[in-house]
């Protein structure tokens, strides 16, 4: 026989038990709500939003815990004074009067000043209670010094804010959310116990989606990365401490098995068979994860080496049918903006043009291999007519007599200082330029008896000298015949 439940009822049953959750955002929601609020204190030139006060009430919280380390405490004084100098830090136009507000602000949030310093008090949904569970923290304590003196502590609720903000990774959370399982289960407290465990099969879905966002990058990047410089060691520590957790799971069930005959409560009974639920949950997820862990290198190593094949070429495409007919029919000016990128597409890269040298000459050389002694007849062909000279006689004499007058007025001159004389005496004239200098690039040479069949070199020698540069200097010698007329 079935009894039929109503929505209500069935929804009330399958609720999860959040309670501890809403008990930790209920602690920090103080911390949260300095930041909602700043932009109703009165500061100058908006200076509330430039500062964050999360971040101050933070700050006065570590604060206190390394006094509290100490053995000491903080007066008033002393964490406005600290929290002003942050709030100047965050915003270095923050006037003084500025920084006070903030710091006051956040000084009178932690201590809850708007319902005179009482402690916090909210009302968190638990579905196993009708009316809720009641909640009454603070988040810093006033304590009378020997002095005479107020100093502030935190309170326990404060140092669980603490505590939760920091980071762990994955691997290290599991371990040590299953260590203080362990420990509710010996002390018998096994409400806590419960609490403890859903924070551990947190922690494991988290390890799984760590361990599985790890290998999605690695293979991405599967030449890219290493298994063993980057992939190997993050998963042999990982099979390492999964060894552990399952150890630890296994020691753990084993006790709840044995515990179970002897506790009588229901309410205890009811909290060890939600942990053994849970662990037993945890231990399976684990157990999977030491799988994937340990055949991971042969998967990924076969990945890589499945990437480094050499792929088969693909087909070409039919140039005809499946391109130049579908141009054809293209809009002409989608032909314009894209001719010239089909070409190049089509045509392909064209090897940039070399002129060899070497190659042209041995072109019109015959190869000697290729004949016999007997048709090897070297013979000297007619000696090529003299190249007509562009100047006329009186140009090269006139050109012959500044370059000897300039050369032995000057004792020693470069090529190029003659030619800038000879610039600045007929400017118009490049005629006589050009012939002084091919004059005196052909009297760089002793060996060299005229500049064409009619024409003579100068009558006195000169030192061909090569300085610095591509420049020539010429230097004058006693005149002496050398060629005949």
């Amino acid at each position: 026989m079935f009894t039929r439940m109503s929505p209500a009822q069935g929804h009330i049953t399958a609720a999860p038990r959040l309670t501890s959750h809403l008990r930790a955002l209920s602690l920090i929601a103080p911390i949260q709500k300095l930041e909602d609020t700043k932009g109703l204190l009165h500061t100058q030139g908006q200076s509330a939003e430039h500062v964050d006060l999360r971040y101050l009430a933070l700050a006065a919280i570590e604060l206190l815990i390394e006094r509290m380390g100490a053995g000491g405490t903080a007066s008033r004084a002393d964490l406005l004074d600290y929290l002003a100098s942050l709030a100047t830090i965050q915003w270095d136009s923050i006037s003084p009067d500025d920084a006070a507000t903030l710091a006051e602000h956040v000084f009178d949030g932690l201590t809850n000043a708007r319902d005179r310093r009482a402690r916090f008090k909210v009302r968190l949904f638990d579905p196993e209670r009708p009316g809720g569970a009641p909640l009454e923290f603070g988040l810093l304590r006033a304590e009378a010094l020997p002095d005479g003196k107020v100093g502030y502590r935190l309170t326990q609720e404060a140092i669980e804010v603490h505590l939760s903000l920091l980071d762990h990774d994955p691997l290290t959370a599991t371990q040590v959310s299953e260590i203080i399982v362990e420990e509710f289960l010996r002390r018998g407290l096994y409400d806590h116990a419960v609490n403890a465990a859903e924070r551990t099969r947190t922690n494991s879905v988290r390890l799984a989606e760590a361990l599985r966002l790890l290998m999605a990058e690695a293979r991405r990047a599967i030449l890219k990365v290493m298994w063993q410089h980057e992939l190997g060691p993050k998963m042999q520590e990982a099979r390492d401490l999964l060894d552990v957790s399952i150890a630890r799971e296994g020691v753990m069930l084993s006790h709840l098995n044995d515990t179970a005959a002897d506790v009588t409560d229901d309410t205890d009974r009811r909290h060890l068979a939600r942990v053994r639920t849970l662990l037993l949950d945890v231990n399976d997820r684990h157990r999977n994860l030491m799988v994937i862990v340990q055949t991971t290198a042969d998967d990924y190593l076969l990945l890589q080496a499945d990437a480094l094949k050499l792929r088969p070429p693909t087909r070409l495409p039919d140039l005809e049918h499946e391109i130049l007919n579908p141009l054809l029919k293209a809009p002409v000016s989608f032909l314009s903006r894209s001719a010239s990128g089909i070409f190049c597409a089509l045509s392909g890269a064209l090897t940039p043009l070399v002129f060899d040298f070497a190659a042209a000459l041995n072109a019109f050389e015959p190869d000697l291999a290729d004949y016999s002694e007997g048709e090897l007849v070297l013979e000297a062909g007619a000696p090529l007519t003299p190249v007509p000279l562009p100047f006329d006689a009186a140009t090269i004499a006139r050109a012959e007599t500044f370059a000897r007058a300039t050369i032995l007025a000057a004792g020693s001159i470069k090529l190029g200082d003659i030619l800038a004389r000879a610039a600045e005496e007929d400017a118009d004239d490049m005629s006589f330029q050009r012939c002084l200098f091919l004059i005196l690039e052909q009297a760089i040479d002793p060996r060299t008896a005229d500049i064409a069949a009619e024409a003579s070199i100068l009558e006195a020698r000169f030192d061909a000298g090569f300085v610095e540069g591509t420049d020539v200097r010429f230097t004058g010698k006693p005149i002496r015949r050398s060629h005949a007329s």
